[in-house]
C-alpha cells in the first residue's frame, strides 16, 4: 500500500518502530475495507494518487481489463497500465464513447485526460463481456478513483422493458382502432381496460369506465347474463360466443358477445368484444357462415361481390337430450335457424327409445346434442347407435351451438362407428387404430376424456372402477391406459399393480399413465412405485394427452388424424 497518509511520527527509535507498525496496520485496514466494498458493490475499484501512480486495484479489475498482474500492483504508473490495456485490445473503447484514436500514444493521452476530469461516467459494450459502466472521480486531494461495474443484466432489463412498452403501446393502438367495442375484466369482474369504441358506446371517457362493474353499465338482466358468461370463461378457459339483446336509445339491438380468457394462472383476465350495432348480425348466422358449401370447399371460387355461402344442412336430423326446458327451447330454435330437423327428449330412457325406433324405421339421426348436466349414459347411447354426439353446457347453447353443429355435421362420414365407441363394459373389436383404455369414475371427466380422444381420432373405452379397468385391459389389449388414481373399489394404484403382475406372466407391457387432480412430488412417486410410466394432471387438455401419446404409443404420428 502506498501514499495513504501515515500516523504522526514519534521521537526515538522505539517511536519510529511503533509508528511503522501502526502505518502497516492502517494500510492493511484500508485494503481490507476496499476489498469488502468491491465485493459488496460487485464492482472493480482502482485508486491512484496525484502522481498517477496506482495505490489500489481490486482483484475484480482483471475481469474487465485483461492485463498481467504486474500492471495491477501498487506503484504502477497509470500510463503503463493504460498502455497494457491498449495492447490487450481495450483501445476499441474510448471514454465517453468518443471516436477511436488512431495511435497508441494518442489513445493513452486521451484516457489520462479523462482520468483527470473531476467527474466522468460512460458506458461501453464489448461483444465478450457485455455492457460495463465506468465512473471516474478526481478528488480535491488529487487522488483518482475509477469504478467499473457490469451492467449487462440491467441493460437486458431495460431493453426488455422498452420492448414490452412498445408492445403495450402497439396493443393499445390496435384495440383503440378496432371498430367494435372491447373491454377487459379481472377476476373480480372489474373493468380494467377499454377501447375507444367501448367509450363511444357509453358516451363516457376511459377514466369514468375503468374500475366500474357490469352492473354500473348494463341493466340488471344483461349484467347478470354477461357476468355468468365471464365467470364461466374464467373457470374453464373455454372461449364463449353468445348473442344478447341490448336496449339502445334508437331501439333494441342484437350484439354478438365474444369472451376469451388471457394471461397466466393466478393472473387471468377476460377480454370481451361486442359487435358494433351498425354492423350487427345474429351470432348463429355468423357461425353458420364460416363453413363453406361443399362445392366451394372443393375449390370453386365464390362470387367476388358476395359472401361465402353456408353449407346446406336441410334435411339433416338432430336430437337434443336435456331435462332443462330452457336449454331445449334455445337449442331447437338455433338448430331450426340452420335448416335442421330437430326434436328433444328428456332423459336416457327416452333417448334410447327414440334412437331404437329411428333405427328400426331406417331414419338416420345425424347428431345428438347432449346437455353436459345429463348422465354420461346419454353420450354412450348415441355412440352405441353409431350417432355422432356433442356435449355442451348451458353457457354454450346460445352462441356456440350453431358453429359446433355445423362443424360436426360437415365432417367426413368416413369415420366408422368403432372409432366413436365409448363403453363401460362391452368389448369393442380391435381395428387398425390404437385403442385407449380410460379408467375414470367421474361422469364429467368421462365426457372430457371422450371429447378429447374423439378429437384426436382414437378408439377408446371407459372403465368406471379399478376392477373393470383390469378386466378390460385383459380382454381388449389397449395400447395405453389412462388411469385415474382415485377409483372406487380398488384404487388406480392397485389396478396398475395388478396389470403389471398380469403383464409379467403374459409378457405384455402396456404404458399406464396416472391421472391426478394435484401432482405433488409425493403423488408422482406413488404413481411410479405402483408401476405407472408417467402422470397427467387435471384439468385435462388435448395438448397434454397428445404429448403423452407421442411419447408412449409407437408410430403415433403415422396414424394421427390430419
Amino acid at each position: 500500500m502506498k501514499n495513504f497518509p501515515a500516523a504522526p511520527a514519534e521521537s526515538g527509535s522505539k517511536g519510529k518502530h511503533v509508528t511503522g507498525e501502526m502505518a502497516a496496520r492502517e494500510a492493511q485496514l484500508h485494503t481490507a475495507a476496499l476489498d469488502a466494498a468491491s465485493e459488496a458493490l460487485s464492482a472493480a475499484i482502482m485508486i491512484y494518487d496525484r502522481n498517477d501512480e496506482l495505490i489500489y486495484a481490486s482483484r475484480q479489475l482483471a475481469g474487465y481489463v485483461p492485463v498481467s498482474s504486474q500492471f495491477l500492483s501498487p506503484g504502477t504508473r497509470l500510463r503503463e497500465f493504460l498502455g497494457a490495456a491498449y495492447d490487450a485490445g481495450m483501445h476499441c473503447c474510448t471514454p465517453a464513447g468518443g471516436t477511436v484514436i488512431g495511435t497508441r500514444d494518442e489513445w493513452i493521452a486521451e484516457s489520462i485526460a479523462a482520468h483527470w476530469r473531476e467527474r466522468l461516467d460512460y458506458q461501453t459494450r464489448d461483444s465478450q463481456r457485455g455492457w460495463t459502466k465506468v465512473s471516474m472521480r478526481r478528488l480535491s486531494s488529487g487522488h483518482g478513483l475509477c469504478v467499473i461495474t457490469d451492467i449487462s443484466e440491467q441493460k437486458k432489463r431495460e431493453e426488455q422493458w422498452h420492448a414490452d412498452l412498445e408492445r403495450v403501446q402497439l396493443t393499445e393502438e390496435i384495440l383503440d382502432n378496432l371498430p367494435h367495442p372491447v373491454f377487459v375484466q379481472d377476476r373480480n369482474l372489474t373493468i380494467v381496460a377499454v377501447n375507444r369504441a367501448f367509450c363511444a358506446l357509453f358516451g363516457a371517457g376511459a377514466d369514468v369506465l375503468l374500475g366500474s362493474s357490469l352492473n354500473g353499465l348494463f341493466d340488471t338482466t344483461l349484467a347478470t347474463s354477461l357476468g355468468n358468461t365471464t365467470r364461466h370463461v374464467f373457470e374453464t378457459g373455454a372461449p364463449s360466443l353468445v348473442s344478447m339483446t341490448v336496449p339502445q336509445p334508437s331501439g333494441h339491438v342484437v350484439l354478438a358477445v365474444r369472451s376469451r380468457r388471457v394471461g397466466k394462472p393466478g393472473r387471468y383476465f377476460v377480454v370481451t368484444s361486442l359487435d358494433h350495432p351498425a354492423d350487427m348480425t345474429l351470432a348463429a348466422e355468423r357461425a353458420a357462415a364460416i363453413t363453406l358449401a361443399p362445392d366451394h370447399a372443393a375449390g370453386e371460387e365464390s362470387a367476388a361481390d358476395g359472401p361465402a355461402r353456408p353449407a346446406d344442412l336441410s334435411g339433416r336430423r338432430v336430437l337434443v337430450v336435456t331435462a332443462d326446458n330452457g336449454f331445449a327451447g334455445t337449442g331447437l330454435k338455433t338448430l331450426a335457424a340452420l335448416g335442421l330437423d330437430a326434436c328433444s327428449v328428456q332423459d336416457a330412457g327416452e333417448e334410447d327409445a327414440f334412437l331404437s325406433v329411428a333405427k328400426t324405421a331406417g331414419v338416420a339421426i345425424d347428431l345428438v346434442v347432449v346437455d353436459a348436466d345429463m348422465d354420461v349414459r346419454c353420450l354412450e347411447l348415441a355412440r352405441q347407435y353409431g350417432v355422432d354426439a356433442l356435449a355442451i353446457d348451458r353457457f354454450q347453447i346460445s352462441g356456440e351451438l350453431a358453429a359446433l353443429a355445423v362443424e360436426r355435421l360437415n365432417r367426413s362420414p368416413s369415420v366408422e362407428a368403432d372409432d366413436w365407441e365409448i363403453t363401460t363394459g362391452d368389448a369393442v373389436p380391435m381395428g387398425s387404430d390404437p385403442l385407449v383404455l380410460v379408467a375414470e369414475d367421474n361422469a364429467v371427466n368421462q365426457i372430457v376424456f371422450a371429447q378429447i380422444l374423439e378429437g384426436l381420432g382414437f378408439r377408446f373405452v371407459i372403465a368406471s372402477d379399478g376392477e373393470e379397468a383390469v378386466r378390460l385391459w385383459q380382454e381388449l389389449e389397449p395400447q395405453i391406459v389412462l388411469m385415474d388414481v382415485t377409483l372406487p373399489g380398488i384404487s388406480g394404484y392397485d389396478a396398475c399393480r395388478r396389470i403389471r403382475d398380469l403383464g409379467r406372466s403374459s409378457g405384455r407391457t402396456t404404458p399406464v399413465i396416472g391421472v391426478l387432480a394435484h401432482a405433488f412430488e409425493r403423488d408422482r412417486e406413488d404413481c411410479l412405485s405402483a408401476g405407472m410410466d408417467d402422470i397427467l394432471q387435471k384439468p385435462l387438455s388435448s395438448e397434454a394427452i397428445e404429448a403423452i401419446f407421442q411419447r408412449f404409443i409407437p408410430g403415433y404420428i403415422a396414424f394421427s388424424p390430419v
